[in-house]
């Protein structure tokens, strides 16, 4: 039976951001002088997925970790109209018929609400919870299962990276990976998520 309360991420699940974090990373090396390339292979195996670990990787001294992880995110706030939705995407939200949706995500309320308002789907979420609403995404979880009243074993947590798998667990609540994303259908698989599925069509059915 189809879920109670459907929770999407929304960077690496419903847009295909990861060229603009990339890009972003690149940018604010060259803007210290600090000689590094990213690259997506650098991105997608990031354990935690963060922008600070992502600072990190990138070999930055302790000191500039808290402003390269404040250039990506704002570099993708300047950049989030321009972010595009996967294929599929726009159609799965005109027809999908489950009950209550939500997004909750590490981008922010604001731009998130703005792209899907330019593709006439922001009537279609019930809520959208950003990086500036408090508490890890666990704590996300369980307030959007007691704003809509949904019991965890109902509801399902839908990301692209091993921690959106591991704040579903964290939350009591069922976790399905995507392929599409961020991260390899192999790393995903070493998190055990309760599904796995290949495409935006093989997630429509299941949630439906």
């Amino acid at each position: 039976m189809p879920f109670d309360l459907n929770i999407f991420d929304y960077d690496g699940v419903l847009v295909d951001s990861l060229d603009e974090v990339v890009n972003a990373g690149n940018a604010f090396c060259q803007s210290i002088g600090h000689k590094c390339i990213v690259s997506k292979h650098m991105v997608t195996t990031l354990q935690p997925m963060t922008y600070d670990q992502l600072a990190r990787s990138m070999g930055l001294p302790p000191d500039r970790i808290d402003a390269c992880s404040g250039f990506v995110f704002n570099r993708l706030q300047e950049r989030g109209a321009a972010t595009p939705l996967f294929p599929g995407v726009e159609s799965l939200f005109r027809h999908l018929t489950t009950k209550k949706i939500v997004i909750i995500s590490g981008n922010s309320r604001d731009v998130i609400s703005t792209k899907l308002a330019a593709h006439a789907l922001d009537k279609q979420f019930d809520s959208i919870v950003g990086a500036y609403e408090s508490g890890d995404k666990a704590d996300k979880i369980r307030r959007a299962c007691a704003e809509f009243e949904a019991s965890p074993d109902r509801t399902c947590m839908i990301g692209d990276s091993v921690s959106d798998i591991q704040y579903a667990k964290k939350a009591g609540v069922q976790s399905i990976a995507v392929t599409w994303g961020w991260q390899s259908r192999e790393t995903l698989a070493g998190q055990e998520p309760d599904y796995i599925v290949e495409s935006v069509s093989e997630l429509r059915g299941l949630l439906e």
